[in-house]
C-alpha cells in the first residue's frame, strides 16, 4: 500500500466516516464475489430446509444427503494431528522451540481449538472461505480463537491475492453483540452503545449473525423507539453492530514532540505491553491500528496490541481460485445434485402411494356419490356395494412401472455428491484396511488422491499462518507463572531472570547489540534493553514453523507411525522415540516399569512357533464365518 494517510484518532467523526466507507466497500466487495448469492442458499440445504413448498396431496421427501456431506466433510478436515512443529537453527534458542511446542500442545486441546477450527472449515464448505480470528481474551487471559463469517470479513481494498488478507490494507470484522454486554465491556463509552435491533428478533435471519447490517432498518427496537409500536413489542435482547478493524496506518507523528501511542498513566507509563512511544517524524503504528466502533461513537482507537504486527485473521481457502476471493466451496456443486435428489424421490414416493391407494373408477349408474367419496382403497377390509345391473361397477387402475434408469439415477446423484464434495477421497483414507493392496506402507500414499492432496497443501500454508501468530502471543502475554503452571519447571528459561525478567525474551538479540567478538558491546550494556516488541520480533526471526507436507491429516499420520515402528524394529531409533511418535502418554514411567519388569525376567516373548510379524500393516481383527 502508499503512503496513504488516515483520518487522525482524535477525529472521530472522520473516524467513523471511514468505518462506514469501508464497510460499505468491503460489503459490496464481497456481494459482487462469485457465488456468495449461493451461500445462505448452502446453509439453508445444510438445515433441511425445503427450497419449494409442493402441494400438500403431492409427496414432500426430502433426502438431505448435502447436510450429510457437509458434515463428513467438516469431521474429515479437522480430523488432523493438533501439533506443528517450531525449529531453530541457534542452538541457543532450542530450549525455546521446545517451549513454544509444548504450550501449543498443552493449549489446543485446553481451549478446544480442534472444535472452532471445524466451524471455520464447515464455512469453508458453504462459502469457499473461513476466518479465524485469533484474539486476547481478557476474560479468560488466554489467547483464544472465534470463527467469523466470511460475509462480516469484510476486506478493506484487498491485493489481487486471494491467499492471505495481509496483503490487503484493513479488515473489518463485523458482529452483533448485547448492548449490556459492550456496555461491561467499555464503561467509559456507554453514551455510545445504543442498540441497533433486538437480538431475539435479528437472530432468525438466515442471511449472517450480524443481522445483515443494511437490511435490518425496520425491527422491533426501531419501532418502539420511533413510537410507532406498542409496549409489548419492545424487544428483549438489544443488540449492537460491533466493528473491529485492523488496517495499516502509514501514518507518521508530525507533533514536533514525543507521541504516546496506547495506554499510559498519570506518570506517563505505559499500562500494557503493547503501548509505546514515538519520536517526531517516526510512524505512529509500526505494527498497524486497531479500532473498535459501534455505529453511534469509536469504542476505542489505538495501535494492534499484538507484537506479531499482522491482522490476527487467518484466512483458510481449500479450493482458491486467483478470480474469486472466495474460493469455491465444495458444496456448491451439490446444491442442483441435491434438488434433483429430492424432486426423483418425491416421484418414487408419490408414485409408491398410488400403488398403495390406486385410482379407483365408478359408474355412475351404479356406485352412489356418498359411497364413493367414502371409499379408500388403501383401507384393508373394505365392503363395498353396487347394483351391477346399471353399470361396470367398481375398477381399481395401477399406475405403469417406474423405468429401471430411476434408481440408476438416484445412485448416480448420491456418487457424484460423495466425489464432487471429496468425502469420496477422503473417506478412503480412513479406510486402511479396504484399500486394494493395502498391504505396504506406500499404497497409503498413493491413496491421497490430488484433490486430498491440494486441501492439504492450503490447510498447512493456513496452519503456518496461524501458529506464528500462536508463537507470538506465548511470547507476548505468557508470564512466567502461566508457563510453570502449564510445563513445570521445563516451562522456564534463563532469560526469565535476566535484565528484563519475567519474559523469555533475550535481553540483546539485534545483530548491532554484539562486538566482532560475538560478546554484547558496551554501548548496548549502557543503553539497555531494547523495547520488548522490537526484541520479539527479531528474537522470532530465529524460528521456523514447520508443518511436513500430508502430516495434518490422520492417515497420514498413520503412515508415519508405521515408518517408525519399521525402524525401531530395525533398530535405528529408540524405544522413547517410537512412544513419542505412538503418542503413548506417560513415556517416563513406562520406562520405569519396563526396566522393573526386565530385571524381574518378565515380558512378553515372541512365540517360536509360526511365521513372525513382518509389521507391515496395522493390526486388525479378523471374525471368520464358523
Amino acid at each position: 500500500m502508499g503512503p496513504e494517510k488516515l483520518p487522525e484518532s482524535d477525529r472521530e467523526s472522520q473516524v467513523l466516516g471511514f468505518i462506514k466507507e469501508a464497510v460499505q466497500e468491503g460489503d459490496d466487495f464481497l456481494r459482487q464475489q462469485k457465488g456468495y448469492s449461493k451461500i445462505g442458499e448452502a446453509i439453508d440445504a445444510i438445515m433441511g430446509q425445503q427450497d419449494e413448498l409442493p402441494s400438500q396431496t403431492l409427496s414432500r421427501t426430502r433426502c438431505n444427503r448435502l447436510g450429510k456431506n457437509a458434515s463428513d466433510l467438516a469431521a474429515l478436515m479437522t480430523d488432523i494431528k493438533p501439533f506443528w512443529e517450531y525449529r531453530t537453527f541457534n542452538k541457543s534458542f532450542e530450549r525455546h522451540s521446545k517451549i513454544f511446542g509444548n504450550l501449543s500442545s498443552a493449549w489446543y486441546p485446553q481451549r478446544q481449538i480442534d472444535m472452532k477450527l471445524s466451524d471455520a472449515i464447515k464455512y469453508v464448505g458453504v462459502a469457499g472461505t473461513g476466518w479465524t480470528h485469533l484474539e486476547w481474551n481478557e476474560f479468560l487471559q488466554d489467547q483464544d480463537v472465534t470463527s467469523e463469517d466470511p460475509r462480516d470479513a469484510l476486506p478493506i481494498r484487498p491485493a489481487s491475492s486471494s491467499l492471505s488478507i495481509q496483503e490487503a490494507m484493513g479488515i473489518v470484522i463485523r458482529t452483533a453483540r448485547p448492548v449490556s454486554f459492550l456496555r461491561r465491556q467499555y464503561p467509559n463509552s456507554a453514551s455510545k452503545i445504543k442498540a441497533d435491533r433486538d437480538g431475539s428478533w435479528s437472530s432468525s435471519l438466515s442471511n449472517t449473525r450480524a443481522g445483515r447490517l443494511f437490511s435490518d432498518t425496520i425491527g422491533p427496537f426501531w419501532k418502539s423507539m420511533m413510537a410507532q409500536g406498542a409496549v409489548k413489542d419492545i424487544p428483549r435482547v438489544p443488540t449492537a453492530d460491533l466493528f473491529t478493524v485492523y488496517l495499516h496506518d502509514y501514518s507518521r507523528n508530525e507533533t514536533g514532540g514525543e507521541e504516546l501511542i496506547g495506554d499510559f498513566d498519570d506518570q506517563g507509563e505505559p499500562l500494557n505491553n503493547w503501548s509505546y512511544r514515538v519520536a517526531p517524524g517516526q510512524e505512529r503504528y509500526p505494527r498497524g491500528r486497531l479500532i473498535v466502533a459501534t455505529n453511534y461513537g469509536v469504542l476505542n482507537d489505538g495501535p494492534n496490541i499484538y507484537w506479531h504486527g499482522k491482522f490476527p485473521c487467518p484466512k483458510l481457502t481449500l479450493d482458491p481460485w486467483p478470480w474469486a476471493w472466495l474460493g469455491k466451496a465444495p458444496l456448491w456443486d451439490l446444491l442442483p445434485l441435491q434438488r434433483s435428489l429430492d424432486r426423483i424421490l418425491r416421484v418414487v414416493d408419490d408414485h409408491m402411494e398410488k400403488i398403495a391407494r390406486p385410482d379407483l373408477i365408478a359408474d355412475k349408474n351404479s356406485v352412489s356419490r356418498a359411497t364413493l367419496r367414502d371409499m379408500d382403497t388403501r383401507k384393508a377390509g373394505g365392503k363395498y356395494m353396487h347394483n351391477p345391473t346399471a353399470g361396470k361397477g367398481l375398477q381399481l387402475v395401477y399406475p405403469p412401472s417406474l423405468p429401471s434408469e430411476v434408481k440408476w439415477f438416484i445412485e448416480f446423484l448420491i456418487g457424484q455428491m460423495d466425489e464432487l464434495s471429496g468425502v469420496r477421497d477422503m473417506s478412503q483414507l480412513m479406510r486402511l484396511n479396504q484399500l486394494p493392496g493395502a498391504d505396504t506402507i506406500e499404497k497409503l500414499m498413493e491413496s491421497m488422491t490430488a484433490s486430498v492432496r491440494g486441501r492439504s497443501r492450503q490447510l498447512e500454508a493456513f496452519i503456518r499462518e496461524f501458529a506464528m501468530m500462536v508463537a507470538y502471543n506465548f511470547a507476548q502475554f505468557y508470564t512466567v507463572p502461566m508457563r510453570l503452571a502449564m510445563l513445570g519447571p521445563d516451562g522456564a528459561t534463563m532469560e526469565d531472570f535476566d535484565y528484563d525478567p519475567g519474559t523469555l525474551i533475550p535481553d540483546f538479540i539485534h545483530a548491532e547489540d554484539y562486538n566482532q567478538w560475538g560478546a554484547v558491546s558496551a554501548q548496548a550494556l549502557a543503553r539497555g534493553p531494547m523495547p520488548r516488541y522490537d526484541r520479539t520480533r527479531e528474537f522470532m526471526r530465529q524460528f521456523t514453523f514447520h508443518v511436513a507436507p500430508g502430516s495434518l491429516l490422520a492417515a497420514s499420520e498413520i503412515e508415519r507411525k508405521l515408518i517408525y515402528l519399521q525402524l525401531a524394529r530395525a533398530g535405528w531409533i529408540d524405544m522413547e522415540t517410537l512412544l513419542e511418535v505412538l503418542g503413548i502418554p506417560n513415556i517416563a514411567q513406562i520406562k520405569e516399569r519396563l526396566t522393573a519388569d526386565a530385571q524381574a525376567g518378565l515380558g512378553m516373548q515372541a512365540s517360536a512357533a509360526g511365521r513372525k510379524a513382518t509389521g507391515q500393516t496395522m493390526p486388525r481383527m479378523v471374525v471368520k464365518e464358523s
